[in-house]
């Protein structure tokens, strides 16, 4: 069974070069250990300078997985700093697909 994940991200203004240098960055360490970016969006209405990631997950597992894939990238050290300076709050919400939701999406 699938997980998705959504990360809502709510950034601080200014400059997001290196945010976006580091997601792209992050996102190929996490997929490949299982997770699948479906898309991300930032926010045209609402508070602005929040992004939303949504995630495909093979199992819950793989969270943790990805997780310490990015622990262990030699990398992180400097990932996190970024991370830090651009992101203020960070929610991260895991599901399963809802009963509703039409067969084969």
């Amino acid at each position: 069974m699938s997980i998705w994940m959504q990360s809502t991200l709510e950034l601080r203004g200014g400059d997001r070069s290196a945010f976006i240098a580091t997601m792209k960055e992050l996102v190929a360490l996490v997929e490949a250990e299982g997770w699948y970016l479906v898309t991300a969006f930032e926010q045209m209405t609402g508070r602005l300078h929040t992004a939303v990631d949504v995630w495909k997950l093979p199992d819950l597992d793989a969270y943790a997985r990805g997780l310490a894939a990015l622990r262990a990238s030699p990398r992180f050290p400097e990932m996190a700093k970024v991370l830090a300076d651009s992101i203020e709050r960070e929610t991260v919400v895991l599901g399963a697909t809802a009963a509703w939701v039409p067969e084969g999406r």
